[in-house]
């Protein structure tokens, strides 16, 4: 049973994120759980072999060299279809590679996805990166960080790219994109229109903007940049009260963290301000490497809660990472205790966040910086703790000796009770 495809409205750029929960939710739920289910360290469909249903496959490769005639719905690490899948293609992936046919639409989760072959309907995806060098028969909506077009697509492109895209192929109709570089080049055809608005970094981060090379020699329709809306004093208001919201939050949390764990937030503010080389590479490190390790073993049954556990900490860290940089400095300069220091220095920092551009990467190198002091203090503290316990484990058999009972004397005498014979 196939489940339906879906064709966004004209105005549906505004509603991206929306439509891509649903259409990735539906694309678990509306498939029927009847047909072929396979899960394996590596899931093969050989050339010339024909499934007639539906396959549910959970590997960590999935190749398809033959045919379903169904649909396919995967979590994998890598997906590779060279065949044939009339259905629709739904799954989790680190890497989608489709070389051969889907008749369907694509939706996908991923890290990387390639179309190099052809895709009867749709692509809905949220990756990192996405290359169409084949055909798309109708619409694209991307969330990503960069995309190419060196293909054909029958309908729009739609999306929001964190950073690029570069178009050299072919559009039916429009692209309507959120982005920060916009690259066209004189292969590039576009049937309507292009429109293009600052990206989510532009939008969030003062004093950067849209940057795009479009060649003259493009064969494009109406070429024009979106500008946002005004907005009124209302809504002005309610983004005041919700940044102000979350300082006080900040402050909350750092008081509750220097009460409730005073031996660790200071051991963590020492580690910030003695290794501040040290907080940092290994900041950056779990800045970087965490969520990429934590999408890594969601896939596998084991320590997938480990991974939500991982990805949960880390994004506690985005928020009350930068306690411990801030509070370090706040000390060296104020003078003051833990306490005192860490609010004169959060308010610092917070104003220091207005400056364009500035703001933003104080505020990132606080956050890895501070992660890193968390880190080291956490190692810390274990490590304290193991040492600890092998002094106990050494110490207690010695206390536990006949030899190191103390004389009893006269006291087993006045019990009435006989003394043990001397020696």
């Amino acid at each position: 049973m196939s489940s339906p495809t879906l064709s966004p409205s004209k105005g549906s750029h505004r509603l991206l994120a929306p439509l891509l929960s649903v259409g990735l939710a539906a694309a678990f739920v509306l498939p029927l759980p009847i047909g072929a289910i396979s899960t394996s360290g590596t899931v093969i469909v050989q050339e010339g072999r024909v499934i007639e249903e539906d396959l549910f496959a959970g590997a960590a490769r999935v190749v398809i060299d033959g045919t379903i005639k169904g649909d396919l719905t995967v979590a994998t690490r890598s997906l590779v279809i060279n065949g044939v899948v009339e259905g629709d293609v739904n799954g989790v992936a680190w890497s989608v590679d489709i070389a051969g046919e889907v008749g369907g639409s694509v939706r996908a989760v991923a890290w990387e996805m390639d179309v190099s072959g052809s895709v009867g309907d749709d692509v809905l995806t949220l990756a990192r990166s996405l290359e169409v060098d084949g055909t798309v028969g109708r619409d694209m909506l991307v969330a990503a960080l960069s995309a190419r077009n060196s293909g054909q697509v029958g309908g729009e492109i739609r999306g929001e790219l964190v950073w690029s895209l570069y178009l050299d192929g072919s559009v039916a109709e429009d692209v309507d994109v959120g982005v920060h570089r916009l690259t066209i080049t004189d292969t590039a055809t576009v049937g309507s229109a292009v429109n293009w608005r600052q990206g989510l970094i532009g939008q969030n981060i003062r004093g950067w903007t849209t940057r795009t090379e479009i060649s003259s020699s493009a064969d494009l329709g109406l070429v024009s940049e979106v500008r946002p809306i005004a907005t009124d004093i209302t809504v002005r208001a309610l983004r005041l009260l919700f940044q102000l919201l979350r300082f006080v939050g900040l402050l909350f949390t750092g008081m509750l963290l220097l009460y409730a764990f005073p031996r660790l937030t200071k051991r963590a503010v020492d580690r910030a301000w003695s290794r501040p080389t040290a907080s940092f590479l290994v900041g950056l490190g779990v800045f970087v490497l965490v969520p990429i390790l934590a999408v890594l073993t969601l896939f596998t049954i084991v320590m997938a809660p480990v991974a939500l556990l991982a990805l949960g900490l880390w994004l506690f860290g985005l928020f009350a990472g930068a306690i411990p940089a801030v509070t370090a400095l706040g000390r060296r300069v104020t003078g003051k205790g833990l306490l005192g220091s860490f609010i004169v220095a959060a308010v610092v920092w917070r104003i220091l966040r207005v400056i364009p551009l500035v703001g933003f990467f104080i505020y990132l190198l606080a956050v890895i910086w501070g992660m890193g002091a968390w880190t080291l203090s956490l190692w810390d503290g274990w490590n304290n703790s193991r040492e600890a316990e092998a002094d106990h484990g050494d110490l207690s058999p010695r206390l536990g000796s006949p030899t190191m009972l103390a004389n009893p004397g006269p006291r087993l005498e006045l019990l009435g009770l006989d003394l043990p014979p001397e020696d």
